[in-house]
């Protein structure tokens, strides 16, 4: 027998808040809290994240990350970065129905409307915005795909929304943040989600200024919330630019002031010593010209210069050794930790200071973060993707089969740095049967049954042009190695009897 599910929303205890600040329990089981001062206040942290992240704090959040992807090269280079990675021009979607013509039909027509989905025009790629979706989840932390349609052809229409458009709008919220009249009367609506009491979004409050309070409540069925969730109770997403702000903020400032330095050190060429520390003056009366402008008295000889200095006075090139291996050290130390936080490597920046298991490791990493970042944007796709088939056999370009659901899209090929040694360990796994063909060619972002067919159809027009020029099929290049079976020749080349020629 199933429980009954929990009201996560339950009226508020007053006096809830004091539990923070008293000294009760024992200290045996966690004298952290109770003993260090310092500690005192993280008890506000022990509530449900939506209640924590305001709608003030969330664009905060937004503005800080906003600009720090914008004015911190590092930053944004690491972001569009992996937004390459996590497109990796696939994305194509595949039709696995039984019905050969109805997948066929629909996998064409998507590559035909691919540039017609988007409410912005035929210059917004359905495909190409998933490299929006990756750098938008870093920078934004989510976004909003409104699911529209053309009002006059019925034509489905797909309408992204950016995470500042979505909010409560100062209306006036009690503190349990309950909704005061509408549809949505008596939910509770977090930074413009609006959910039921098991936390479930129910619509979403979107800015919309040709309406008469400026924005309108949409139902959650008319919408696909794209975002990067870390904790149960979270209504928004948050940029994972978020978790390195203060990282991000601090070296820009050190960074602003070691530039200031480096400015300074270029502009010095000479330091002079002589008895005054000063400039000559008397000097500059007497040797009106030239000089009297501050400039170093000087008498050309050939191609150089003779500098007239005082008895004991000296003449140095500045120098400088900034910045220094010490800030560089720290610097890469702190981005480092910033990048993680990311969900990257500071090493695909630079690689050149890794080698060995180091860059295996690095590989590692940046494949698992692009394996999950495209889970969180498969997901949205993917619903995005049914209702177009939906909307467009309402139209009637195609009739639905029973299993006209089963979708996926091509995946981005995984990450390498060294493509040689991966596909000889993939050949020599295949061989010995630990790998197939269809995982070696997803992993390099193709579809398996278009290479057989496309395979298939090079084999065939190889032996239509050999027979036309009555040459032997081997003759225009085979796959077959030397040791390989005798079976794999003479299928490719469909030589029956000349075994001899194949060998």
């Amino acid at each position: 027998m199933a429980v009954s599910s929990i009201n996560l929303f339950p009226k508020k205890i007053k006096d809830s808040f004091r539990s923070f600040w008293s000294r009760g329990g024992t200290n045996e089981f966690y004298p952290g809290g109770a003993d260090d001062q310092r500690r005192f206040g993280r008890g506000k942290l022990a509530r449900d994240i939506a209640e924590i992240m305001k709608e003030n704090r969330h664009r905060m959040l937004l503005g800080d990350s906003r600009y720090i992807y914008q004015a911190f090269s590092t930053v944004s280079g690491a972001v569009n970065q992996k937004a390459n990675y996590v497109f990796g021009n696939s994305w194509q979607l595949k039709s696995h129905s039984s019905d050969k013509e109805f997948a066929k039909a629909v996998e064409e027509d998507f590559k035909k409307i691919d540039r017609m989905l988007d409410t912005r025009g035929r210059g917004f790629s359905f495909r190409n915005n998933v490299w929006l979706a990756s750098k938008t989840i870093d920078t934004d932390g989510d976004f909003l795909i409104l699911l529209t349609e053309d009002t006059k052809s019925g034509f489905p229409r797909l309408q992204f929304i950016e995470s500042h458009r979505l909010g409560n709008f100062e209306e006036e919220l009690n503190q349990d943040n309950l909704i005061k009249d509408g549809p949505f009367k008596g939910r509770r609506i977090f930074a413009g989600v609006i959910v039921d009491s098991l936390m479930q979004p129910v619509a979403y409050r979107i800015k919309d200024e040709s309406r008469e309070r400026g924005y309108q409540d949409v139902p959650a069925n008319g919408v696909i919330h794209v975002a990067n969730i870390e904790w149960f109770s979270q209504a928004r997403g948050q940029p994972t630019i978020a978790a390195g702000i203060l990282d991000w903020y601090d070296l820009s400032e050190t960074r602003d002031s070691e530039k200031i330095s480096q400015k300074v050190s270029s502009a010095l060429s000479l330091i002079e010593s002589n008895e005054t520390g000063t400039m000559d003056s008397g000097n500059m009366i007497v040797n009106p010209n030239p000089g009297n402008d501050g400039r170093l008295q000087t008498q050309l000889f050939d191609s150089g210069l003779i500098r007239y200095i005082k008895n004991g006075g000296s003449l140095q090139a500045h120098t400088s050794a900034r910045p220094s291996d010490q800030w560089l050290n720290f610097t890469k130390m702190i981005e480092s930790s910033a990048f993680y936080a990311l969900g990257w490597r500071r090493e695909m920046l630079d690689s050149s200071a890794i080698g060995g298991a180091g860059v295996r490791a690095v590989v590692s990493d940046v494949n698992k973060s692009i394996q999950a970042r495209c889970e969180i944007i498969k997901a949205a796709w993917h619903r995005a993707a049914l209702y177009v088939i939906a909307k467009r056999a309402k139209q009637g370009v195609y009739d639905l089969p029973d299993d006209w659901y089963k979708v996926s899209f091509t995946k981005p090929p995984q990450f390498t740095v060294d493509e040689g040694r991966v596909r000889a360990a993939d050949l020599s796994d295949l061989r010995a049967g630990l790998l197939t063909e269809d995982s070696i060619v997803e992993a390099r972002g193709g579809d398996y049954e278009t290479v057989l067919r496309t395979r298939a159809a090079n084999i065939k027009l190889k032996q239509e042009i050999a027979e036309e020029f009555d040459i032997d099929p081997i003759q225009l290049g085979t796959i077959a190695q030397p040791g390989d079976p005798e079976i794999l020749t003479t299928t490719e080349t469909n030589i029956e009897n000349d075994r001899e020629t194949t060998k």
